[in-house]
């Protein structure tokens, strides 16, 4: 997973996010939310308008498990 950083309020310094996902804000531009990896607050950062790239969620690991298999046909179904 990359290591994103954020200002966390509480602790007054950059931290690393823990968990970063992809938001949509209404006016089109994304962001990161996530939480702080020392004092556990939540965590937001403006990337701009396009779509951040982040390392496989365990959602999209779990679904190219069913999604690209073979099957004894030798076909992907």
């Amino acid at each position: 997973m990359s290591k994103i950083e954020a200002y966390d309020i509480k602790a007054r310094k950059k931290v690393t996010m823990n968990n970063p996902k992809p938001y949509l804000m209404k006016n089109g531009s994304w962001a990161l939310k996530g939480t702080s990896s020392e004092t556990g607050i939540s965590l937001f950062r403006i990337v701009g308008r396009n779509k951040p790239k982040i390392s496989q969620s365990r959602f999209e690991s779990f679904k190219n498990l069913f999604v690209s298999r073979q099957c004894e046909c030798e076909k992907i179904c």
